[in-house]
Parts: C-alpha cells; sequence; structure tokens
C-alpha cells in the first residue's frame, strides 16, 4: 500500500506539481494588480451632465413592466432613460420616445469618442471591430451586452474600451499594464483562457477537480513526509539526500501551508453551491415597500422639465425605498446626492429609517446590535474593490449580518452563515 502510495504521489506531482507553483506565483500578482471590471460607478466618469432642458417624452405604447430601478443619463448627447430589469435594461430615447432595442456603429462610435473624451483619454477611438467575446469580456455578466464594439485608443497606456449594442453603455475598460499584469495572474490562477472560461460549466469543473485532485496529492506528501522522518540507526531523520531531502524537509514545511490555500481556493469558488448562501430577495422586497412599474417612472419621468437637476450630474437613479420614490444624484466623481421627490432638492434619509429598518427587513427576528461603520470589518472590507462608506450595519441574533447605503437606504451586502463559513 505504501509503495503504492509512493507511486501516486510522485507521478501526480509530476503532473500537477507545476500547475500549484502557477497558481501560487500568480496569486501574488493577483494581490496587487485585480482582474479589469468597469463597474456601475466607474463609468459615470464617461458619462456627459444630464441636459433636459428638451426632454421628454416617452412611448405611448410601452407595456407596464415591473422595474428594479430606473436611471436617467446621456447618450450620444441626448437623454437617455435607462429601466433595469434585474442585469437587463430597456433604453429610451427621451427626446423622441423612442424605443432603443440596439445601436448601430455609427452612433456607437459617435458615444464612444464622448466617452473617450469624458474619461481624460487623449486622441479619437477606432473600432477594431464588432466581437462576441475575448480575453476581458468572458464573463457571463457581458451575455446580456453582446455583441460589443471593441474600440481602442492611440494613448502610452494602451486603453481599449467595449460598448454594448444592447444599452450603448461602455462596458469595460483595459490598459496594456492591466492586461499584461492579468496574463501573470487572473488568467493563469483562474484557469481563465477563453476557450474554456466561456464554457462556464466546464471551466468550473474543471477548477474544482484540479484543486481537489491537488488536495490529495499534498495530503499524501505529508503522510509519507511524517512518515518517513524518523531517527535511524546512522542518527539521521531522513532517508533522503541531495534534492530529494530538500523535498522532504520543505515538504513538511510548507506542506500544511500548501493544503489550506489549495483548501481555501477551493471553497473560494463554491464547489457545487456549497455555500451560496441566500439572495436577500425577500429582504429587498420588504425594504422597497412597494413594486416600481413603467407608469410610476411615467409619471416622475413628464415631472423632470419643471424640476431642478444639480449642474454637475451625470446620473439621475431612481428606485423604491419603504415605500417611496427615492432619487440619488451622482456627479462624475462619485459623489451621490439623495433628492426629495417632487422639488428634486437635497433631501437625506432621517435617522428614524435606518433604526427601524432592521425590523423592516426581517420582521420577528431580534435585532441584537445596530450601528454606523466608517471602515471594514470582517465581511464587509475594501480588497481591490471600494466599498461605499459610511455604512448601517445590521446584526440579528441568528448571525445574519445586512449592510445599508448611507445616501439611499439600499441593502448594498448582506451575510448569512453560509456566506460567513466561506469568508472564513
Amino acid at each position: 500500500m505504501i509503495r503504492l502510495l509512493f507511486l501516486i504521489h510522485r507521478y501526480l506531482g509530476i503532473a500537477l506539481g507545476l500547475v500549484v507553483t502557477l497558481w501560487c506565483l500568480s496569486g501574488f500578482v493577483m494581490m496587487y494588480v485585480q482582474y479589469p471590471d468597469l463597474d456601475a460607478e466607474e463609468r459615470l466618469a464617461g458619462l456627459e451632465s444630464l441636459k433636459l432642458e428638451t426632454c421628454c417624452r416617452l412611448p405611448t405604447n410601452f407595456s407596464n413592466i415591473v422595474l428594479d430601478r430606473f436611471r436617467v443619463e446621456m447618450f450620444d448627447s441626448r437623454p437617455v432613460l435607462r429601466l433595469m430589469d434585474g442585469a437587463y435594461q430597456y433604453v429610451i430615447d427621451l427626446l423622441t420616445g423612442e424605443y432603443l432595442a440596439s445601436f448601430d456603429e455609427a452612433e456607437t462610435q459617435r458615444s464612444a469618442a464622448i466617452a473617450a473624451k469624458e474619461f481624460g483619454l487623449s486622441g479619437q477611438p477606432r473600432l477594431l471591430g464588432v466581437i462576441e467575446q475575448d480575453q476581458w469580456t468572458v464573463y457571463p455578466a457581458y451575455h446580456s451586452h453582446r455583441p460589443l464594439y471593441h474600440f481602442v485608443m492611440n494613448d502610452s497606456a494602451g486603453t481599449e474600451f467595449y460598448v454594448s449594442s444592447t444599452t450603448g453603455e461602455v462596458v469595460q475598460l483595459t490598459t496594456s499594464r492591466a492586461r499584461f499584469w492579468n496574463w501573470m495572474g487572473a488568467v493563469v490562477h483562474w484557469l481563465y483562457p477563453t476557450m474554456l472560461r466561456q464554457h462556464a460549466g466546464a471551466w468550473l469543473q474543471t477548477v474544482i477537480w484540479l484543486t481537489i485532485v491537488s488536495i490529495f496529492l499534498t495530503v499524501i506528501g505529508i503522510y509519507i513526509g511524517l512518515r518517513q522522518y524518523k531517527v535511524r540507526r546512522n542518527r539521521r531523520k531522513s532517508p533522503y539526500r541531495g534534492w530529494a531531502l530538500w523535498h522532504h524537509y520543505t515538504g513538511l514545511v510548507f506542506g500544511l501551508f500548501t493544503l489550506t490555500w489549495l483548501v481555501s481556493g477551493l471553497f473560494s469558488v463554491n464547489p457545487w453551491g456549497a455555500l451560496e448562501g441566500r439572495d436577500y430577495f425577500e429582504e429587498n422586497q420588504r425594504l422597497r415597500g412597494a413594486v416600481l412599474d413603467f407608469e410610476d417612472v411615467r409619471d416622475f419621468i413628464f415631472s423632470l422639465p419643471r424640476n431642478y437637476i444639480p449642474g454637475s450630474t451625470v446620473r439621475l437613479e431612481g428606485s423604491l425605498v419603504d415605500g417611496q420614490l427615492n432619487l440619488v444624484v451622482s456627479d462624475l466623481k462619485g459623489v451621490r446626492v439623495r433628492l426629495q421627490g417632487d422639488a428634486l432638492i437635497p433631501d437625506p434619509l432621517p435617522e428614524d429609517f435606518f433604526t427601524r429598518a432592521g425590523h423592516l427587513i426581517r420582521p420577528g427576528i431580534p435585532v441584537q446590535e445596530s450601528d454606523w461603520i466608517t471602515t471594514g470589518d470582517a465581511y464587509y472590507f475594501n480588497h481591490h474593490e471600494a466599498r461605499p462608506f459610511p455604512v448601517y450595519r445590521i446584526e440579528y441574533d441568528d448571525g445574519e449580518r445586512i449592510y445599508l447605503d448611507s445616501v439611499s437606504g439600499e441593502l448594498v451586502f448582506a451575510v448569512d452563515r453560509e456566506r460567513q463559513w466561506l469568508r472564513w
């Protein structure tokens, strides 16, 4: 039996040693360089100032759909309404009232030139082509935006960006530095070559089973190393010499670190949904307090020309919180201000809303503690991605935590027992 374990460890080590080494080295790169991801807030820097002087018209035959939220911002120097339904959105030209199901090359090139200027990029964007996906747009999150218009800037940073053909938004931006270091980091570490990652199921199973086999390899190595470590007649504690001796001792020292690292890596991809956690759909619905539909949005939009929008605004976003229309304006630096629905004047949420939010969101579950936090805790923290602070943290008796945005009052993060285990 021990002979078989030696053979398994030897040949699995030959097969997987390089993989584990690359995982380790690429992990160091990922500590300092994250995978390119242009989130909704970062896109603000590429938007024009919101101009509503000649607004607004809406289609008369648009169905009364239920929405998560809506946004008003500029596209190609004209205001548009974005109706958000999960990952999908419906775009309406507020000058003509036309529903924009897709965006052609000409208008996308014009909007790309505007976005490049707002982002502060030098030169004019050049269209490389229309693509379904590449290494930097392989995430399933881009599915609703495909095909993508791929632009390149002739600048020193080697900037490239991608515009959605279905929403007209800039959805990804990379630089030559980010691409280079991610080929050294995330692409290697997550096994992210496009040919594999585009098949999400196959990619996930590959990562899971390679990690499981690597854990098996490490456990066998630790067992063999401990078994072989004993005082012999010649007073040596190892039967090996040369490189094999170094492998024996370093394996004993670093084997446990490698094992814990591999196990934590396995759980980080949440194998087979073991630590999936809840989606907090019901909690979000209770916090909203009502349903937002197109008729609600229509009523608000028709009041816009008669109201004042702060001059630095690039986005106006609306949602429901506690049964009331919740309006937040953002400038290109990401500074957000909550406005009163009628007069569009600054109207911060009262402290009373936050103190009763815990019982509103999860009625019947006692609140253990609630307070404002201005720095991260064990579950809500900055790591590559900057999270908004301050937030209102609510801790329940059952251990669950909910974090509310200080401006909009919306649920921005939540952890249940499964997610807590995943974190640790």
